[in-house]
Parts: structure tokens; C-alpha cells; sequence
């Protein structure tokens, strides 16, 4: 088992369901992007409170989840194509709405939880380089 935390956007509409014990789970394809281009297919499942607010996204949203991850392979069906991928078990996910909701609905000011900004380090700004 590999814990793994995944960031990436919704290729399509999740599928959210009722189990027959009656809890919900929620299966999704997520996209996320790599250094070469080509991005890689998360195929993922969460269960309970989790399943229920992926369910709530749509295609093209952001969303990072956390979980058990497997590697997978399968051959494209139009092409012939060996194909890679990997399978996520979600315990944890984070939403852009999780955010908008701990901030108070997206509206800036005291009520905020956000960390107040401190700037950032660019070291292309740097007129010499480290010797």
C-alpha cells in the first residue's frame, strides 16, 4: 500500500451511489498533470461523508485527495494501447468548496482563517548568483 495525497481535476462527473448497507461511496476520474505532458488517470473511491461532498463536484473542478494507492494497466480499447494508471482508496479530500466554506464563503477580511500573506521567495530576483 502506498499513501499517496493527489491533486487534480474532475474528468468527468463523479458517480455517487447508496451501498447495500445504505452509506454512500462515490467513484471519480481525476486527471492530474505530470512533468511531460501527458497527464495520469486517477480512478478513485471514497465512502461515507467524504463520498458525499466529491459527489457535490463536476467535471472540470479541482480537488486533492488522500488515500491507499494502487498501480493499474489496461488496454485501450480504440487504440490497442497499453495504458497506466492508478487507483485511489480516498480517506481525506479537500474541495475548492471546503475551502470557500472555512473562509466564510469565499469573502476576504477577519473572518478569514486564511494566514495572512507574507510574500514569496523568487530566486530569479537574486542579482548574483551563490558562490
Amino acid at each position: 500500500m502506498i499513501d499517496a495525497l493527489i491533486t487534480g481535476k474532475l474528468l468527468r462527473d463523479p458517480v455517487l451511489k447508496t451501498g447495500p448497507s445504505g452509506k454512500p461511496y462515490c467513484s471519480f476520474l481525476l486527471s492530474v498533470p505530470t512533468g511531460d505532458g501527458e497527464p495520469v488517470i486517477v480512478s478513485g473511491i471514497a465512502f461515507a461523508d467524504v463520498a458525499e461532498r466529491i459527489g457535490k463536484l463536476a467535471k472540470g473542478d479541482a480537488a486533492s485527495v488522500a488515500g491507499s494507492l494502487k498501480p493499474s494497466e489496461w488496454t485501450d480499447k480504440t487504440t490497442g494501447e497499453l495504458k497506466h494508471g492508478l487507483n485511489v482508496t480516498v480517506s481525506a479530500a479537500l474541495t475548492a468548496y471546503d475551502i470557500k466554506k472555512r473562509r466564510g464563503n469565499g469573502e476576504s477580511g477577519s473572518n478569514s482563517s486564511a494566514p495572512p500573506h507574507r510574500g514569496t521567495y523568487d530566486d530569479r530576483a537574486r542579482s548574483k548568483p551563490w558562490r
